[in-house]
C-alpha cells in the first residue's frame, strides 16, 4: 500500500489503465485488518485513555488510507485522491504518540510533545498543497522517516520506562513497536520506489510497481496483525509473576520488598505525587534497581504499578469513610491528574471512583435498613 501517492490528474493516465492490476484485494485487505485492530485496541479500558485514542486515530488513518488506495485500484477511481496524502501523513505520528504516552507518569503527552508532532503533521500538509508534482509522496516519506526513527528509539527503552504496561507484557509491546516499524518501513519502501521510479519512467510503470508490492506486501501485513491481535487481545491478562517472567523472587528481593511495604504503610510514601524509584531506594539504603526488582519478581508489576495501587487502596478507604469530593480524595490519594485516577482505578476495581462510592452507599443503606424492609430477608421467611 503506497500511502503519498503522487498528485495524478483528475482523468486516469492511459498507462494506468492499460497496467495490469494484481487480483489480490490488498488494499481491502489492510482496511479489514486495521479496523478489526482498532476495535480491539478501543475495548482495552485497562490501557490509559489517551494512548488508546492516538492507536485507534492512527488505525483508523490506514482503514481511511487504504480504503481510498481499494477504490482507485478496483475501480480505476482517482476521487479521493486529493485526500489520500493529507489522512496518509497522520498515521506516523499518531502510533509513535500512542506508544510515547505509554511512558508517561500520568498517561498524558507532554504539551512540548504534543505541540512538535502537531507542527510537523501541518508541515506535511503544508509540503503536500504546493503546486508541484509528487509533493505528496515526498511528505509522507518524510513523515514516516522521521517516526519510524523515533519509534526505533523507543524500542531502546527499559522495560520500566513503560510505566502503564505490566513488566510481563513488556515483550508483546516489543512486539507491537517492531510490527509498527516495520509496516512503517515497508511503506517507506514502497514510497519511495513508486517515487523514484515514477519521475525516471513515469505513472505507469510505478502503479505496476504497486501493484506487483501486493505479493509481499499481503503475507507481511497478514503476519502484523496477527501478532497485534495477540498482543491487544493478550496485553491486559493478569499473570504470574514465575510462569511469566521466569525467574523466581529471592530471599533478598523479598527481604527488599518487606522493607518497602512497612515503609510505605508507616510513611504513606505513596501519597507524594513526585515519588520515585531513586528516593526509595535513598529512603531503604539501596540502589534503585534493587527496589525495582524485588517489585517486579515479587508482584509482577512494576514500580510504578505497585505505587499506584496502594494510592488506589488509600482512595478506596476514602471513598468509603468519607464525604470529601473525588477530587480531593485524587489529590490526597498522591494523583495529579483525574485521568491517570480514573485509568488506575478501572484498571485494578473495573469502575470508576464515583461508581464505586454509589455502590458502597447503596451497600450500606441496604444493610442499615430493618431487618423486615429487607426484601432477600423476607423472601426467605416466606
Amino acid at each position: 500500500m503506497s500511502c503519498g501517492m503522487p498528485k495524478w490528474p483528475t482523468h486516469m493516465p492511459q498507462a494506468y489503465k492499460d497496467t495490469p492490476m494484481t487480483s489480490i484485494p490488498v488494499a481491502w485487505l489492510i482496511s479489514i485488518f486495521a479496523l478489526l485492530l482498532a476495535a480491539i485496541v478501543a475495548r482495552q479500558v485497562r490501557m490509559p485513555l489517551l494512548p488508546r485514542v492516538f492507536f485507534c486515530v492512527g488505525l483508523i488513518s490506514i482503514v481511511i488510507v487504504a480504503g481510498f488506495v481499494g477504490v482507485r485500484f478496483q475501480f480505476s477511481d482517482p476521487a479521493f485522491i486529493v485526500l489520500q496524502p493529507y489522512v496518509a501523513a497522520i498515521t506516523a505520528p499518531t502510533l509513535w504518540l500512542g506508544f510515547h504516552t505509554i511512558t508517561t507518569q500520568e498517561g498524558i503527552p507532554e504539551s512540548r510533545t504534543v505541540l512538535i508532532v502537531f507542527g510537523t503533521v501541518i508541515g506535511a500538509w503544508l509540503i503536500i498543497v504546493l503546486p508541484a508534482p509528487w509533493t505528496a509522496s515526498s511528505a509522507v516519506i518524510l513523515v514516516n522517516l522521521i517516526y519510524s526513527v523515533r519509534l526505533f528509539s523507543l524500542l531502546r527503552l527499559p522495560a520500566e520506562r513503560y510505566v502503564h504496561m505490566a513488566p510481563a507484557a513488556y515483550s508483546t509491546l516489543r512486539i507491537s513497536l517492531v510490527g509498527c516499524l516495520a509496516f512503517l518501513l515497508l511503506v517507506l519502501v514502497i514510497d519511495a520506489s513508486v517515487l523514484a521510479i515514477g519521475l525516471a519512467a513515469g505513472e505507469g510503470r510505478a502503479m505496476a510497481l504497486l501493484s506487483d508490492s501486493a505479493v509481499v506486501i499481503v503475507p507481511l501485513i497478514s503476519l502484523g496483525v496477527v501478532a497485534s491481535l495477540a498482543v491487544a487481545l493478550g496485553a491486559d491478562r493478569k499473570t504470574e509473576v514465575i510462569g511469566q517472567l521466569g525467574v523466581a523472587p529471592l530471599e533478598e528481593d523479598r527481604a527488599t520488598f518487606d522493607r518497602l511495604n512497612t515503609l510505605m504503610e508507616e510513611a504513606t510514601l505513596f501519597r507524594d505525587p513526585e515519588l520515585t524509584v531513586a528516593r526509595l531506594g535513598r529512603r531503604l539504603g539501596v540502589p534503585a534497581r534493587s527496589v525495582s526488582s524485588a517489585v517486579n519478581r515479587v508482584t509482577g508489576e512494576n514500580t510504578s504499578r505497585y505505587i499506584n495501587q496502594l494510592r488506589v487502596q488509600h482512595a478506596i478507604l476514602l471513598l468509603e469513610t468519607t464525604n470529601l469530593p473525588i477530587t480531593d480524595i485524587m489529590l490526597e490519594s498522591g494523583f495529579l491528574s483525574k485521568s491517570s485516577f480514573n485509568t488506575e482505578f478501572r484498571r485494578i476495581l473495573g469502575r470508576t471512583p464515583s461508581d464505586h462510592r454509589k455502590s458502597h452507599r447503596s451497600e450500606q443503606a441496604e444493610a442499615n435498613k430493618p431487618a423486615a424492609d429487607r426484601p432477600d430477608l423476607n423472601s426467605r421467611t416466606a
